[in-house]
């Protein structure tokens, strides 16, 4: 083991408390050196608690004095950009937890800036380090399930049932609704399940459930890629259900591939045959081994133990030509069609 990477976390809500922090507390390959946050309180009681030696209420005064080697920016939307291009000018690698920024234009400065500075960006898209959606993916590389043809996806919250943060629901702050929360991963989901194909037209429509809402907390959209695949997709975040629904369908010419549950079927000699393979973790283990194997994939990277790296910010920029086009079309009411 080399000497640790050193590392910093700013922004100090649940996410930082629940997930990040203790993920990076027990990596060996880590030195939790420092948190900032506006809430000199919080992030007081949170450096006593891991015994975090410095922090800070701003991230430039952290970046001046701690002499780090990676960030990990957990704020909201807005904040995306402008921290990740000081991380880089001060030659910080950097980790952003999901979406990378509000629009395609933000993640494209981030990605030149990373490139001009010759640092490692990635951001943070947990379900595809889940271990359901790892052995759905080894099934489509191998070609298990035929050629692909349809995905059918959601996300929906259960009505009443999730407590979000309110600046969600500004979109100078988020960037926009439900689809900027929810759909941004679901669609990272099936792009990079399906390869990373080049999309070919946009469908959206868009609706608002909660009237008090300035942004979309419903929308079903139609994504057609250049081969001859399409995705359906809704998201919500209030929908009538008394419980989550988080689903994925793969149709292909020999069979079908499910998640949540993961369940694999293959037409073979005939019938139809379950293929589908154990997974010991239940659900919330699953979710929470997705968010671990993400930073432990980050780490890996920087220390050289992979050679490639999963959900940088190259892949971010393919996925918000989407994410753009989605909110192009809800505004225009038409088809977006990609050159």
């Amino acid at each position: 083991m080399g000497i640790p990477l050193r590392v910093g976390v700013v922004g100090c809500g649940g996410i930082a408390q629940v997930i990040h922090i203790p993920i990076l507390k027990k990596h060996p390959d880590v030195n939790l050196q420092a948190l900032c946050d506006l809430d000199s309180s919080k992030v007081a009681i949170l450096a006593d608690k891991f015994d975090i030696p410095q922090v800070y209420e701003d991230i430039d005064d952290m970046l001046n004095k701690a002499d780090l080697d990676v960030i990990f920016i957990l704020t909201p939307n807005s904040l995306h950009l402008p921290m990740s291009l000081l991380a880089l000018e001060y030659g910080v690698h950097v980790f952003i937890e999901k979406p990378a920024a509000r629009n395609q234009q933000e993640v494209e400065r981030i990605r030149k800036k990373a490139k001009q500075a010759r640092k490692t960006v990635m951001i943070g898209m947990q379900n595809r380090f889940r271990t359901d959606v790892q052995a759905l993916h080894k099934f489509i590389q191998a070609n298990e399930l035929g050629k692909l043809f349809f995905i059918k996806a959601g996300w929906l919250h259960a009505i009443h049932q999730s407590i979000k943060q309110p600046w969600l629901f500004q979109k100078n702050v988020s960037g926009g609704g439900v689809v900027m929360d929810l759909g941004v991963q679901m669609i990272d989901l099936v792009w990079w399940l399906l390869g990373r194909p080049q999309p070919k037209s946009v469908k959206a429509f868009a609706y608002h459930i909660n009237p008090n809402f300035a942004v979309e907390d419903f929308c079903v959209v139609c994504i057609n890629f250049v081969n001859s695949i399409s995705l359906s997709l809704e998201v919500c975040w209030d929908f009538p259900i008394t419980e989550d629904h988080f689903y994925l369908e793969m149709v292909g010419e020999k069979g079908i591939g499910n998640l949540n549950p993961l369940k694999m079927q293959k037409i073979m000699h005939g019938q139809i045959m379950n293929i589908t393979p154990e997974i010991k973790e239940t659900k919330i283990a699953n979710f929470k081994l997705g968010y671990q194997n993400e930073v432990h994939h980050f780490i890996d990277y920087l220390t050289g133990r992979v050679d490639r790296l999963e959900s940088s910010i190259e892949d971010s920029t393919q996925i918000f030509r989407m994410v753009d086009a989605i909110y192009q079309s809800v505004t225009t009411n038409r088809e977006i069609i990609f050159k």
